[in-house]
């Protein structure tokens, strides 16, 4: 029987590959956005502020549940 603890790192894998590639995206996205000289700095924007809300959509998927 698997304990509680086990079950939890096993599943916990993926949303912490998830956010922390979504961490990536918005540094990368935002240093475009602040540094490059690319025209349309909306974009990137954009890219970053829905970047940074799916990390923190994955970061609650990382928290233990107290049931």
């Amino acid at each position: 029987m698997k304990t509680e603890l086990e079950s939890v790192q096993k599943n916990t894998w993926k949303p912490m590959f998830l956010f922390i590639a979504c961490i990536i995206l918005t540094a990368f996205s935002l240093g475009g956005f602040l540094y490059s000289s690319y025209e349309p700095k909306f974009i990137l924007l954009i890219i970053t502020v829905l970047a940074f809300i799916q990390a923190m959509f994955q970061l609650f998927k990382i928290q233990p549940s107290h049931e």
